[in-house]
């Protein structure tokens, strides 16, 4: 079937999917403002707030961003927030790797303005612009491994209205972690070693589950044995991955576990006093010094329940119920694929599909957020870490997604794919309300 006024090749595609993209960060920004004055805020307990927050912007241009575009300071962003203003001032904000936070303050170094209103424009604006080239990024990726024009532009079109977009275009590291996985997916796929390896390492350097994509250079590695080539390279991509991801553990040492002078804000002293946190140079070292990683007990300390089935329990139903359609599309996808090829061989031998590694990688992924933590970040997580869940979603269409009555007619037909696009809407504007005004989402 061809699809109706677009023509299905690569460049027409690519067109189509960067217009669908921009079109569906606008589309979040508008429904985040006006779920923000039609919906009161839940009074959420517990959660951190920058003392950075309580220093309002007085002037009309700050005003105004705030007015547009405040109700994205969620959560998370608060952190974000924090370590852009202060650095990594509290034990807790060494749970948020420095890539994303470092790269705003760096792009607004020499602008003028208050830092919290310069914060939340250079969020806005970097986070959907990456978006953009993130669904390019997903198309040539797709195309790739599948060589199948109409299943990667399907599979950026979910992407462009995935069920997490919120997180994509709010002051959240999930935009730039997309993109420096994708493209290093994209990269290796390519057998570029050196250019993947410093994407994969800039991934490990933006978010903890970054590290994981050193598997991939793994994997190639067992190619190289098998085919003889490119062996030592490989070795070394995965020595930067640990390194990058290292130094961020080495750097949380060194600022907490060694007794130093610091010239620290008063304000966040007195957030520290108030909320029982630890600072660096506190008079007693963390329990963690030369004993853990500080990722691990930071994550333990402050969010409760992480490991094996601590999660698992009743008043947590919601929260697996609001995971359940993304565990159920990547888990039936993956253990279709595993029923349908013999995994014995890792995909190795010359006729196997050259996704393999993908597939692996998202189910082992899924089930470690399943069984080991809050369950309920495994949408934004495996919508951030993985193309898998787009070609899980993309194969229940066998006809491209454009908005015209040919779409609709098979819409109707094929209740699978219905379904797919009843949690993709749901997710994307319910998401978006509950995001904006506290309430828990993912």
């Amino acid at each position: 079937m061809k699809l109706k006024g677009l023509r299905l090749d690569p460049t027409s595609c690519r067109s189509k999917i960067w217009r669908l993209a921009a079109y569906s960060r606008l589309s979040v920004l508008i429904l985040q403002y006006l779920f923000d004055i039609l919906i009161p805020d839940h009074q959420a307990h517990d959660v951190f707030i920058s003392p950075s927050f309580q220093d309002e912007d007085t002037s009309s241009v700050g005003r105004t961003v705030t007015f547009m575009f405040g109700a994205s300071l969620r959560w998370d962003a608060q952190y974000f927030l924090h370590i852009f203003r202060y650095g990594y001032t509290y034990e807790n904000t060494l749970a948020f790797f420095p890539l994303y936070p470092y790269t705003l303050r760096l792009l607004t170094a020499i602008i003028p303005g208050h830092l919290n209103t310069l914060f939340l424009v250079a969020a806005i604006l970097f986070n959907n612009i990456i978006f953009v080239l993130t669904a390019l990024v997903l198309f040539n990726l797709t195309l790739r491994i599948y060589n199948n024009t109409q299943f990667a532009y399907n599979s950026a079109v979910l992407f462009c209205f995935n069920p997490a977009s919120i997180f994509f275009s709010a002051p959240y590291s999930e935009s730039l972690f997309a993109f420096t996985t994708f493209y290093g997916m994209y990269l290796i796929s390519n057998e570029n070693i050196w250019r993947s390896s410093l994407f994969f390492g800039l991934s490990a350097l933006n978010r903890s589950n970054g590290l994981l994509n050193a598997g991939f250079l793994i994997y190639f590695i067992i190619q190289s044995i098998v085919k003889k080539k490119k062996l030592f390279k490989c070795f070394l991509g995965i020595c930067f991955i640990f390194a990058c991801f290292s130094s961020f553990q080495i750097y949380g040492y060194y600022k907490f576990c060694i007794p130093q002078a610091h010239s620290l804000d008063p304000k966040v002293v007195n957030y520290a006093t108030t909320n029982k946190l630890i600072i660096p140079n506190n008079h007693s070292l963390p329990p963690w010094c030369g004993v853990r990683i500080p990722y691990t007990y930071i994550q333990e300390k402050y969010w409760k329940n992480i490991g094996f089935l601590n999660y698992f329990q009743v008043k947590q139903v919601p929260n697996f119920l609001l995971a359940f359609p993304c565990i159920l599309l990547l888990l039936t996808f993956g253990l279709k694929y595993f029923y349908k090829n013999n995994f014995i061989y890792l995909g190795l031998r010359s006729r196997d599909k050259p996704d393999f590694v993908y597939i692996v990688h998202s189910t082992l992924l899924t089930l470690f957020c399943l069984f080991c933590i809050h369950v309920q970040v495994t949408t934004r997580m495996m919508a951030s870490s993985s193309p898998v869940l787009y070609w899980a979603c993309a194969s229940y269409f066998k006809f491209p997604l454009k908005l015209n009555s040919i779409t609709f007619s098979y819409l109707f037909e094929d209740y699978k794919s219905r379904l797919v696009i009843l949690y993709y809407c749901t997710y994307f504007i319910v998401g978006t309300a509950l995001f904006v005004n506290f309430f828990p989402f993912t």
